[in-house]
Parts: structure tokens; sequence; C-alpha cells
């Protein structure tokens, strides 16, 4: 698949500065730019970064593609797995080995058909070894199976993390549908059931694993799975394991926040409604779903055969008494989130308003882990790096060293980019992004220091950048636009003739050849940015640019017609 060069990336000037913004959505870190790796990514759930620099994504319907900084043809296909993608299956996870360097193992969550039941389908948790061009299909070892329910095909999560003791931890949803909350009884708070967990394991070198200490239930706890580190979720869609501390973090998103038409009134009692949240865990424990919501709110009992209510739930002594609960009535105390919200959340106005579906990044350690160059400023240290799907942001939670939110504020705003999926840091400290654009595409990015993007562009330089016509350096008309577009980052992007990441300025002058109103038009695409137009590639926003200025690079454009006279 063609993808476009990594030798000049796609540089996003983003205004703002790391405090508190009024306009939170607007605003973002000056010392921050973005470079485009790689677009037309399928349905990119999850990715796991080699100490190289490589990146490994998974796509939803069962590729696994590869991107390396040292081919500019962009991503190569490792595998196609061909995954059982009805409703939200798939291929969910991917995470490489903590001795990838030595064994080559990589890890894939992905779904496959069960062999008894053609209408139900499993999780593998499986490793595979990574060739030279290819992931051999044939070396998978299936670590742990987890049966999906047949009807329910959703909220599969599916992330993988590793921590520093070199534990694995694999998210999983509670397969539960959307109209029957109450109904993840038999899931996320069923202590015998693998469903609506995040689970702990310790691979072995043969392909199987052990049950490391510290779990929420003991091997052997009558009516429990020793897999089990934390329960009570719907859908910890991705994970992180934080190297410094072994801090355990993800996104749950939550239930809508309105009932379906015609729900009973006793049954709107009793079931959570809205509030996605952040969750930070230290040790195992219970996260209340669906007993016990956001800041410990409790739900009442209800029973789906009479459809009546019982007590409220009592949040430091949960009972799970639903008649599908195969596993303990008593549970343990519910935890709070570290986040929580519902719209404009009162208590966390930094999130703004929209809908929700929070996606966990990785907690930032410069001093200790990136004293490179390359890496995000300083400042950003002990920052959790958190997306949210719904609204398009990404965002920095400042944490102390408790692990205690302490603010919140702006990275990424909406850039028009698309939708956050996953985001990971790289080696040398630069977070990267996976992106959903349009029909079900997508687009990796990464961030990363202004200094760090200017040296990738001196490299492309020494390639030799195309001269503009000798016409344009010498028109008076088109001279002022092409000191502007020189000293902006037009010429990361586009070429006078050569395809480059975008299209050419020949391209763009031929296709508002007789348009009247295109000078203004593409004056205000230059500043406020875009998307669409040429297929998925995003334009970024040029605010500090005026409109005299944006107007006078569009003449300079549009200037290369009469070229052609």
């Amino acid at each position: 698949m063609k993808q476009n060069s990594t030798l000049l990336p796609i540089l996003l000037a983003l205004g703002g500065a790391l405090t508190a913004a009024p306009n939170a959505q607007l605003a973002a870190d000056p010392d921050l730019e973005l470079s485009l790796l790689a677009t037309g990514i399928r349905e990119g759930m999850e990715m796991s970064i080699a100490r190289d620099g490589r990146v490994f994504l998974a796509e939803r319907p069962g590729k696994v593609k590869l991107w390396h900084p040292d081919r500019p043809g962009g991503l190569t296909e490792l595998i196609d797995l061909k995954s059982d993608t009805r409703r939200e299956a798939g291929l969910m996870g991917i995470a490489l080995d903590p001795d990838f360097e030595k064994n080559n193992w990589i890890y894939l969550q992905h779904t496959v058909p069960a062999p008894d039941d053609p209408a139900v389908y499993v999780h593998h948790l499986g490793r595979f070894t990574v060739g030279t061009e290819r992931i051999d299909r044939a070396s998978e070892k299936v670590l742990l199976k987890i049966r999906a329910s047949a009807e329910n095909r959703i909220h599969e999560a599916g992330s993988i993390a590793f921590g520093p003791d070199g534990l694995l931890y694999l998210s999983v949803g509670d397969n539960q549908i959307r109209s029957e909350y109450l109904f993840s009884c038999k899931t996320s708070a069923n202590s015998n059931d693998l469903r609506g967990k995040i689970l702990r394991i310790r691979p072995t070198a043969g392909g199987g694993y052990t049950i490391p200490e510290g779990n929420l239930f003991p091997p052997g706890t009558p009516k429990t799975r020793p897999e089990i580190y934390i329960m009570g979720l719907r859908n910890p869609f991705r994970i992180h394991v934080d190297p410094q501390t072994g801090w355990l973090l993800w996104g749950e998103n939550g239930p809508p926040n309105h009932w379906a038409p015609g729900t009973p009134l006793d049954k709107q009692k009793s079931i959570p409604l809205g509030y996605d949240e952040f969750n930070l865990a230290k040790r195992a424990g219970f996260y209340g779903y669906p007993l016990v919501i956001a800041n410990q709110e409790p739900f009442t009992h209800y029973d789906p055969a009479t459809m009546k209510t019982g007590p409220v739930i009592d949040p430091k002594a949960p009972m799970n008494r639903h008649s599908g609960n195969t596993g303990i009535r008593n549970l343990p105390p519910s935890q709070p989130p570290l986040i929580w919200y519902a719209g404009l959340q009162k208590e966390f106005p930094e999130l703004g308003n929209g809908g929700e579906s929070a996606i966990a990044g990785p907690i930032y350690r410069h001093l200790q882990t990136y004293p490179a160059k390359l890496a995000l400023p300083a400042r950003y240290e002990s920052c959790w790096f958190i997306g949210e799907y719904a609204r398009g942001w990404v965002k920095a939670a400042k944490l102390d060293t408790q692990g205690k939110l302490l603010s919140i504020h702006p990275v990424l705003p909406p850039l028009r980019l698309g939708k956050p999926t996953n985001l990971k840091l790289g080696p040398q400290g630069r977070l990267h992004v996976l992106y959903y654009t349009k029909d079900d595409q997508g687009a990796l990015v990464r961030i990363e220091n202004k200094g760090a993007v200017k040296s990738a562009i001196a490299q492309a330089l020494v390639h030799g950048l195309e001269q503009p016509p000798r016409h344009v350096k010498k028109s008076p008309l088109a001279k002022r636009g092409l000191q502007l577009m020189t000293k902006s980052d037009c010429l990361n992007c586009h070429q006078w003739t050569r395809p480059l990441v975008a299209p050419t300025f020949f391209e763009i002058a031929e296709r508002y050849r007789d348009n009247k109103t295109a000078p203004k038009k593409l004056a205000d695409k230059v500043i406020l940015g875009g998307v669409g137009e040429w297929g998925q590639i995003p334009m970024a926003p040029h605010p500090q640019h005026t409109a005299k200025e944006a107007r006078a690079m569009v003449e300079t454009i549009l200037f290369l017609n009469q070229l052609k006279k």
C-alpha cells in the first residue's frame, strides 16, 4: 500500500500553552508539532512500538501492519488473520514481548469462530513469532481462550499491556448489549467469568501462563477465576501500565446518559446511566459496574425476571444478586475512578462537552526515561496522556507522586484529524496517536518537539526539495506569497510537480483554474484547516497567518495557471 513519505512530516502549528485556558477545546501547546507518519489504516485498534522506533499496528479486520522509520514506502503488511468481525469483534489488541529484541514474540488478541458453534466466537490471546518480513501464522501459541456470547457481539475491549515486572495485562469487555446493563452482573460483576475484567498473568516460554501473586482472588478460591486483577468494568477499551510505578491505567467506556424509549420507571431507577471514566489502580480491585458508577454513585438491585427493584446497593459492600451470577455473591468494596464525566461535567470542566468515549494513554516520565532532546518537554513529567474518541481531543492529566489528579491541560485540540483510539510513547519520548478518520480509515501521527521536527526537515533537505518555477520567483504577484510559503510549513507537504504527502501546487492550481471563489475559499482553508478535498489527508490550521498572508500564498499557487497559457 502506498503511503506518505516519512522524510517530510506534516507540521501542525498548535497555539496555546500548558496552562489552564478559557477554551480548552481550542488551546494546545505551542512547542509541539505533529508529524503524519501513515494514512489508510483500516480500523486501527492498537499499536506497539519497538525500541528501534518500529510501530506495529493492529487493524480490526485482522491485519497487522508495520511502520518502519527507515522505510519511506509506508506500511508493510505482516499477517492477515481474517478475524471474525461481526459487530465489534476482530483483532483488538497487540503488544510486543518485553524481550522482543531477543525472541521476536508478539501477542495478539483476536476472535475466531467457536469450533462447536459458528454463531459463537472465541477471543484468542495468541503469541506469534515475527519473521524477517512476515508474522508466521503457524507459530501461534494460544495462551488464553475466552468464549463470548452468541447474541451479544459488543464491548470487546481486547487491549494488551506489559508491566515492568513482565506481567501481561489483558482487558476484556462485558460482552453485553446496550439495553441490558444489569445483565452485566452475569459478566462484569461475576467473579467466575473473565468478561468485564482486566486480567493479569505471567506468560511462560512454552506458550502458557502462570498466576502471579496479588490478583483479586487467590488460586483455588471457590467460584472465582484467578486471572482476574480488576473486575466490574463495562468496556475498558485501551489500557496501559506505568513502567515506573506499575500503576494500571484504563479508560472505561460507560453506558449512554439516557434511557431507551419505553423503559419502565422502576427499571430506570436501577440502570446505570452516563459517565465514562479514567481509572488508575495500584492494586487489584472491584470497580463497580454495573452496581456502582462514577463517584461511587450506587444503584438499586433489579430482578429482570420479575421486573422489580430491590434495595440500594452499598458501594462498600456490593452484592451481586442476579440469577445469572455464577460467582460469589458478596463482592469486594467498589473503588472510585480518578476522572468521571457525562456531557459537561462540573468537576472536570477542562474535558469540555459532547459525547463520551474515554481513551487512556501512558504516563510521561521525562526525567527518568527520556533524556534525549527529541523527547516531549520536561514540563510533561508525570502527566497522564488521555484521549477522547467522541470529542476528538488529547489532553495531559498532571498527577502527583501518589497518583492524585492535580490538573488537566490541552495537548491537541480537535483538528478535524479524526478520533483517537490509542496513545503510545516511543523510545525517544515522542507521543504516537492512532486515529480513526472517515469511512473506517485512520492515520498514525507523532507529537514531538518543534526542534525534533526541524532536524527531520534538515535531513529531508539533503535529499533535495524541488525548486519553484523560475517565473514564480520573478513575478511581483507571486513573490510575496512564495516568501511566506517558504517560511511556513507548506513545502513539508506540497511540492510543485512532484507528489509528496499532499497534492502538488500545479494540481491545486488546475483544480481551481476556473473557480472564481477559489482565492477566498483556499485562503480560509489555510487558516482553518480541513480534510476530505484530496482524500483523507488532513490539512492543519495555520492561525499564525493573517487573512492577507493566506490570500497571498493562495494567489501564488493560482498564478501557476498563467504559466500554462
